[in-house]
Formats: structure tokens, C-alpha cells, sequence
């Protein structure tokens, strides 16, 4: 809910009541932080959401992150023998998906948080923001699944080939910016996403297959140098493509990187996240009243 200002108008006596759009940015981001705590609370709803009713429990976490991995490096690497640069193709696949799924999970979960609360939205009072941005939470499981993974899988070729297969120093810092700049185009996303989701529910299904093909333009179960050097910039294009490339760059050794079209993404990310958030906010009241 939005402050509202109010002006006199030409009749004597009548004032006009309007939205108050100034500073409307800042005053999101300022409600956003008094109502911390039902972000909190909704993000660990939606966390428990991930195994609530099932046999397994927080187990089930573990194994939906695993088995993709499992098949996906076998399919890959063993049977098509995707190139993985020097590396072993499961800490190569493992990576990738990693950086991936920081893009991938948080933007499908972020996409229902409207959606998932309709019926609290018609009863209760909270920014609606705060909704997507909780659900992210619940995407960032496999991700935090994923690192322990390689981590585990780089210490076995350690003890086992004597070989550490990934960087070390200050290039591994490179990985806090690439993270940071998924989940931030990814939030944006869901700025559109979420509103579009609780209009209509095939939204869902349309993003899930969007999402699944998006996977194939950016390179992530292969390596960037594998496209041509003069059709590469088309691969730079898709605003994913440079973090994922600047995170593996900052893990694995022999990696392409370009610190200019990461900014290229940096730069999309703010768009897209600037237009979204006028859209959400134009669009969240009669999106609610719609629920």
C-alpha cells in the first residue's frame, strides 16, 4: 500500500487523494525492511513447502538435487562426451548447474509467490514483494546442495588423482558478483513473472518449458569456447550467459571469460529490474483484487 498525497483542486474546498509516487523506490525498500520479519517467516514457509508431506522429509532436499546431477553428468559426458575443458565432465556439469540453478530455482519459485498466498492477499495486509522474494528462498536449496557436492567431489579427485581441479586466490572472489547478478536478474524476472502467474495459471507451465529451453542457449553442459569465435557475442546476448561464464572462470581453470559483457548483464539486470518494479507496482492492486 502505497502513501497517498492529497492537493486542492480548482473547486474551493475539494481535494484530490492520488498515490504518492515520490521516492516510491526507496519507500518499497524502506517497507520491505519493517515488515522483515514476515519475510523471514514466508521464506522459511516456503523452505519447510520443499518436503512438507513426504515419506523421506528434509532427505528428499538432498536426492532432487543429486539424481539430475547423476544422470545429467552420465548422459552428457559419458554418452554424448560433451568436452569439459581439462576438467572431470561431473565437476564441469556440477558447476554449471550450480550457477544455473541460482538463476533457474529462485526464478520458478519466485514466480508463484503471488500465486501460492492468494487466498492470505485477499485477507491480509503485507507488501506483496515480499512474496516472490521469500519464495526464492526455496530455490536456493539446490544450490547450497549443489557447492556441498563439489566441494565433496573435488576433494575425492584430490585424495584419489592427486589433482585439484579448481582455481584458488582472489579469482575465486569472482563468484560473489556472479551470484549476486543471477539471483538479481532473476528476482527481476519474477517482477513480471509473479504478477503474470497469478493472472493466469498456465504462466507456470509456459516458464517451466521457457526455463528448461533457456538452459540450452546458455553454457552450461558446455563449454563457451565450443561456439565459433566470430558467433560468440550471440551467445553474449542472453543476459545469463556471462555470469554462468564468470563463475565457472572464477572455479574451474581454462575457462573464456569477458569482465565487458558481464557488465553487458549487469546493465540488462537493471532494466529489466527498474521496468519490473514500476509493472509490479502498477499491477499488484488489481492483480489482488482479480485472486
Amino acid at each position: 500500500m502505497s502513501a497517498s498525497s492529497t492537493s486542492p483542486s480548482s473547486d474551493a474546498g475539494a481535494w484530490v487523494i492520488a498515490p504518492d509516487t515520490r521516492d516510491a523506490l526507496s519507500a518499497r525498500v524502506r517497507e520491505v525492511w519493517h515488515y522483515r520479519r514476515i519475510l523471514f517467516f514466508f521464506s522459511v514457509n516456503a523452505l519447510q513447502g520443499l518436503y512438507r508431506k513426504t515419506r523421506l522429509g528434509m532427505p528428499w532436499l538432498f536426492i532432487r538435487s543429486l539424481l539430475p546431477l547423476v544422470i545429467g553428468s552420465f548422459v552428457f559426458g559419458e554418452v554424448m562426451r560433451v568436452p569439459s575443458g581439462g576438467v572431470p565432465y561431473f565437476v564441469f556439469f556440477t558447476t554449471g548447474q550450480l550457477a544455473w540453478n541460482v538463476f533457474d530455482g529462485p526464478l520458478v519459485r519466485a514466480s508463484r509467490g503471488l500465486a501460492v498466498n492468494r487466498q492470505l492477499l485477499t485477507k491480509l495486509y503485507v507488501p506483496r514483494v515480499i512474496l516472490p522474494l521469500a519464495q526464492m528462498s526455496a530455490g536456493l536449496v539446490e544450490p547450497l546442495v549443489m557447492t556441498g557436492v563439489l566441494i565433496g567431489t573435488l576433494v575425492y579427485y584430490r585424495v584419489g588423482d592427486g589433482v585439484w581441479y579448481a582455481n584458488g586466490g582472489v579469482r575465486l572472489f569472482a563468484v560473489v558478483p556472479s551470484v549476486l547478478t543471477i539471483l538479481a536478474f532473476a528476482f527481476s524476472l519474477s517482477l513480471w513473472t509473479s504478477v503474470w502467474q497469478a493472472r493466469a495459471r498456465d504462466v507456470r507451465f509456459v516458464l517451466r518449458y521457457i526455463v528448461s529451453f533457456w538452459l540450452y542457449l546458455t553454457p552450461v553442459i558446455y563449454p563457451l569456447a565450443r561456439i565459433p569465435a566470430k558467433v560468440r557475442w550471440l551467445a553474449y546476448l542472453n543476459p545469463p550467459t556471462a555470469p554462468v561464464e564468470t563463475f565457472k572462470w572464477a572455479v574451474l581453470p581454462d575457462m573464456v571469460h569477458s569482465w565487458a559483457w558481464f557488465g553487458y548483464s549487469v546493465a540488462v539486470t537493471i532494466v529489466v529490474f527498474l521496468t519490473g518494479a514500476v509493472f509490479f507496482g502498477r499491477a499488484e492492486s488489481a492483480t489482488v483484487d482479480r485472486l
